[in-house]
């Protein structure tokens, strides 16, 4: 890699770094729900499909099958999601949000909601688009 196109992708990290920081204003009224950064990270999986089992969840977030079942056991015991045996396997079990997880994936969905009005002012559609096809190649390439 020549020197300054790794400076471009330097400068790049930096610059995603520097927008995740301003966007966490957003999401502060997240703090009322007091999760960790693995609990939040979890409970982010159930905006892509609505049930899950341990093994996809610790094969998705890259984290063994025994802390997913840690992290699961306290998000269970305050209502953010519930288990169901499968009736196939009762050795398996599938995961979907609780009360309070639905009410979370609520707040998040406004958050999306306030943050998509604040770019949708500030982007022109074919830099949205850019930018969408650039970051789906970098996440592609790190699977």
């Amino acid at each position: 890699m020549n020197e300054t196109r790794k400076q471009q992708v330097i400068e790049m990290y930096r610059q995603i770094d520097e927008l995740d920081l301003l966007f966490t204003k957003y999401f502060t009224d997240l703090n009322e729900f007091q999760l960790s950064y693995q609990q939040e990270q979890m409970l982010l999986l159930f905006k892509r499909q609505e049930t899950w089992t341990t093994t996809e969840i610790a094969t998705k977030m890259n984290i063994s099958k025994s802390a997913v079942s840690q992290v699961l056991k306290v998000l269970e015991q305050r209502e953010f999601v519930q288990k169901k045996k499968n009736p196939d396997n009762l050795r398996e079990s599938f995961i979907r949000l609780g009360p309070l997880g639905h009410a979370y994936s609520k707040q998040i969905d406004a958050i999306e909601e306030r943050l998509a009005e604040e770019m949708f002012s500030v982007l022109e559609d074919e830099e949205m688009k850019m930018i969408n096809r650039s970051l789906a190649l970098m996440i592609q390439r790190f699977k």
